[in-house]
């Protein structure tokens, strides 16, 4: 039969049909494999993981082996993989019910932790040496504080990382017992703002270590003032004549209630292995309270300081590194017109006042070179064996300006830092009239030190080989106290 010329299905050999079907099938591989590419490309790249979630510091697992109560978990001890570290972390986010096979940055269990026991030798875990004695003759009526002068010329914004002297990570001096009751005062007052714990079982571990490191330090460095029972259960302060039940009160609170010093604990966090503040006590804030900052990672916290977003990355990976036998010390400095403790713009407001950082803001005129106060925080670091966590503590010292004028090269230093130091540096450093008045000051001082012949008319301003002290302080320092 004739075919149809009028259908549009008119019959196509079978070798035309096969090449249709080719071509089709080649058209639907290529769209096909465009879509895909398309879809692809618009897909969002699968986020990167935090450059420190695998860096964790040396591990201090080995030391085990050193403590007869773990003798039998010390055999046979190996390295934890940081895989391991991560995946079974001991939480420092959230509370968690169960504790068993977890682990801290520094590679112990949890079952280890527990067999160590309470007060276990700190010096042995941690690779820092117990301090020395004070020595007999040492008075703390007499005692004052070493003379801190951080000034360094180049100026720029860094960690300024000084060794560490393990005499003198808790220093105490002739106020203690006035500052003391300050402190109780205050948090009587702000306790909301200046003390805090966030609940989870790696801060209650890390504020316990800190906690019985710190009695074990006063013990040792000073065994008239402060002596534990035989069972450690028992803290005995005899300067302010107060025992304490440590089995009882919160670590954080032993610490406040016995330590002169403020203290921020950072851990970290078990998902990016940055550091966030979990616990804090902090008296010696101006402009600002430490709950602002509570559970805040370490870069947000020093967001305010000037340049400090270029240190940034570089305090990150230094904190993630730090071994727990290489604390460090540091020291920062101001110039203010008032020895303020605490103050912060909420706490101004609720009393009904305007806050001002600085006591003559409304009168600049007035203020004069004996109204100056150097203002240092002396500060440090350290990691903390057991638990990982890093530990800040810090003092606010307070010495009058006009101290400055017999301490040699000091007043030229510090002339320099205020005259040709970056400005926003400066400016964060103190106020536009107290600046005015401390450059006058210190001007007139380094010539003075020039005529007399202490400095050489020809010395170029430069960081003192003596920093963060200056030539012949010790001996000065000494003979304040008697102890020369």
């Amino acid at each position: 039969m004739a075919p149809n010329m009028c259908s549009p299905y008119t019959a196509l050999p079978n070798s035309t049909l096969l090449t249709v079907a080719a071509a089709f099938v080649f058209l639907i591989v290529v769209f096909t494999r465009r879509f895909l590419l398309r879809r692809v490309k618009r897909a969002p790249a699968p986020a990167a993981a935090p450059p420190h979630v695998l860096q964790f510091p040396p591990s201090r697992r080995h030391l085990l082996a050193s403590f007869t109560q773990c003798e039998k978990l010390a055999a046979g001890l190996s390295e934890v993989p940081p895989e391991v570290l991560q995946s079974r972390a001991l939480t420092t986010t959230k509370k968690a019910d169960s504790q068993d096979g977890l682990y801290t940055p520094t590679g112990f269990s949890t079952q280890e932790i527990r067999a160590l026991g309470r007060f276990p030798d700190y010096s042995i875990l941690s690779g820092v040496p117990h301090p020395q004695p004070v020595s007999p003759s040492w008075d703390i009526s007499k005692a004052t504080f070493r003379p801190f002068r951080p000034f360094r010329w180049n100026y720029h914004q860094h960690m300024a990382l000084m060794k560490y002297d393990p005499d003198w990570w808790v220093e105490l001096t002739s106020d203690y017992a006035s500052t003391m009751a300050k402190r109780q005062t205050l948090f009587a007052q702000q306790e909301s703002r200046i003390f805090f714990q966030s609940p989870s079982p790696g801060t209650d571990l890390a504020v316990r270590e800190l906690m019985e490191m710190l009695l074990q330090f006063l013990c040792t460095r000073y065994p008239a003032h402060f002596s534990l029972s035989p069972d450690a259960a028992i803290f005995h302060n005899h300067l302010l004549k107060t025992t304490t039940d440590l089995l009882t009160v919160p670590p954080l609170k032993v610490i406040f209630d016995n330590v002169p010093e403020d203290y921020a604990v950072m851990l970290r966090n078990e998902e990016t292995g940055y550091y966030h503040l979990r616990a804090a006590m902090v008296c010696s804030s101006v402009g600002w309270h430490v709950s602002l900052h509570r559970d805040a990672p370490l870069r947000a916290i020093h967001a305010e300081v000037p340049d400090a977003g270029k240190m940034a990355m570089s305090m990150d990976r230094w904190f993630a590194k730090l071994p727990a036998d290489a604390p460090v010390a540091r020291c920062s400095w101001s110039l203010e017109d008032w020895e303020a403790m605490f103050t912060s713009p909420e706490a101004e407001r609720e009393e009904g006042r305007e806050w001002n950082r600085s006591a003559f803001c409304g009168e600049p005129e007035k203020l004069t070179r004996g109204d100056i106060r150097l203002r240092c925080d002396a500060q440090t670091l350290r990691r903390l064996p057991l638990s990982g966590a890093v530990a800040f503590n810090f003092k606010a010292v307070f010495t009058p300006f006009e101290e400055l004028k017999d301490e040699p090269y000091v007043p030229a230093l510090l002339l320099k830092v205020l005259e040709a130091g970056k400005e926003n540096l400066i400016t964060y450093k103190c106020e536009a009239n107290v600046r005015r008045v401390a450059m006058e000051a210190l001007k007139d001082w380094a010539e003075e030190q020039v005529r007399d012949g202490v400095v050489p008319a020809d010395w170029e301003v430069t960081t003192l080989d003596e920093s963060p002290f200056y030539p012949g302080w010790e001996e000065r320092w000494k003979r304040r106290q008697g102890l020369a």
